[in-house]
């Protein structure tokens, strides 16, 4: 499947190019939001979920955002009013 997500990885990696440094705790909501208001991203996105599910591409763009930050999870908090790609996301630090 690593080839075949390869689409997730790209996006994650191009989201976070203009992310500015040093992370937030919140940097998979930053992502996850830059997704959902960047027009061609949300393209991309709904391409991969129309594709693997979003149950598939949302726990893999948590893996690796955390893999490419190099944090770790600290806590499961709700993005209840912030997102409506995503209704949890994991705070890293």
């Amino acid at each position: 499947m690593a080839n075949r997500t390869i689409g997730v990885n790209n996006l994650v990696r191009d989201v976070l190019k203009i992310t500015p440094k040093p992370y937030s705790e919140d940097i998979m909501l930053d992502v996850y939001m830059a997704i959902e208001y960047n027009p061609e991203w949300r393209t991309r996105y709904d391409d991969l979920c129309d594709t693997f599910r979003d149950s598939v591409v949302n726990p893999l763009i948590g893996e690796i955002v955390k893999e490419e930050t190099g944090l770790s999870s600290l806590r499961v908090v709700s993005t209840k009013g912030k997102s409506h790609i995503v209704r949890t996301y994991e705070k890293l630090g």
